[in-house]
């Protein structure tokens, strides 16, 4: 587990548009993140956070993976939430490598609250070097 204040250490987002409170684990082919919904969060609405906060979690946890670097969304396919989470949940995301050519990856992202899967998508990352 990784204390919070090292996660600027492996993302380029400054607060308060961080969507990372720990990275669980990270390797060349996968990371793993949890965030705890603040209330002061950005895009919370009604004490909800809207489907552009899982994208932004997605793209945070995606972004762990690369250590810091400047990354680009190239393409999002088929975002999917079956809910939206509120304040004080945790969110634990899981981004998978599928694909990676050269300086542009394929990440299957899947965020879970507990044990329950409540959004998926497919990003394509661009990082700058």
């Amino acid at each position: 587990m990784m204390p919070t204040n090292d996660i600027t250490r492996f993302i380029p987002q400054r607060p308060p548009f961080v969507f990372i409170d720990t990275i669980d684990e990270v390797n060349e082919q996968e990371a793993y993140t949890r965030f705890t919904i603040p209330a002061t969060c950005p895009l919370v609405t009604d004490g909800v956070l809207p489907l552009s906060g899982l994208m932004e979690n997605a793209a945070q946890t995606c972004a762990a993976r690369a250590g810091n670097k400047i990354g680009y969304i190239g393409a999002v396919k088929q975002i999917q939430a079956t809910r939206l989470p509120q304040v004080g949940e945790c969110l634990r995301t899981e981004a998978v490598v599928v694909q990676e050519v050269l300086n542009i990856c394929l990440m299957d992202v899947k965020t879970y609250i507990g044990e329950e899967p409540i959004a998926t998508t497919t990003l394509k990352i661009a990082v700058m070097e």
